[in-house]
């Protein structure tokens, strides 16, 4: 694949080479994954829905973490939903859907955590985004955003169609100026083969963030 197409596969994975993405992202993003479902520190019992799962291969490590959790995952791409579907239908409490952040075919208000590995680099613009976000969260639910940062991917042939890339402290204050509150940052250094097969050392970024209380 040219970067151009590995760009639209990342963005919304179809077909064979969209399989043969997911797989490889399940693969390569494992150090990003883990320490972003580490930070949702989930009790049990959460509604979770996460963003962008592709075939969700590290869910079943998701739900060993916490008991009884319902898991929604929402996801552009239909062949990934019905993948995912496939793999993880048998589990008690999880469900996959095709949809848009947008225009989601979700409650609101509903979900006590919201997770998203690196799909923020396609929501633009940012804003939008992250206040369907927030219409998504009860009160009081916490958000948590896996990424690499600024200097780890902007220099990738295919970062150069259409992706965001980030810092850390600009989607820090993105977040805060959404009306998110309680936001931090945990920087995670990591070394790993990327999509293109090459060694990477790269820093993983970590944001979490809640929506404020109801006001009484």
């Amino acid at each position: 694949m040219t970067p151009e197409q590995l760009a639209a596969q990342l963005r919304c994975p179809n077909g064979d080479d969209g399989q043969q993405v997911a797989d490889n992202m399940n693969t390569h993003n494992q150090p990003i994954i883990t320490a972003t479902y580490e930070a949702l520190a989930l009790k049990g019992g959460e509604s979770v829905l996460e963003i962008g799962p592709g075939t969700a291969g590290h869910l079943p490590a998701l739900l060993a973490r916490t008991a009884d959790l319902d898991y929604t995952g929402l996801d552009l791409s239909a062949d990934m939903v019905n993948a995912a579907t496939a793999i993880h239908a048998h589990l008690p409490g999880v469900r996959f859907v095709e949809g848009d952040l947008h225009q989601p075919p979700l409650p609101t208000g509903h979900y006590q955590a919201i997770v998203a590995i690196n799909v923020v680099y396609f929501w633009n613009p940012l804003a939008p985004a992250l206040q369907a976000l927030l219409t998504l969260l009860r009160p009081g639910g916490q958000l948590c955003l896996g990424l690499r940062d600024h200097r780890s991917m902007s220099t990738l042939p295919v970062f150069q169609h259409g992706f965001l890339t980030y810092q850390g402290p600009d989607l820090q204050e993105a977040l805060e100026q959404a009306g998110f509150e309680d936001v931090s940052l945990q920087i995670i250094p990591e070394e790993s083969i990327n999509v293109m097969g090459d060694v990477m050392h790269k820093t993983g970024l970590v944001l979490c963030a809640r929506k404020p209380e109801a006001q009484p």
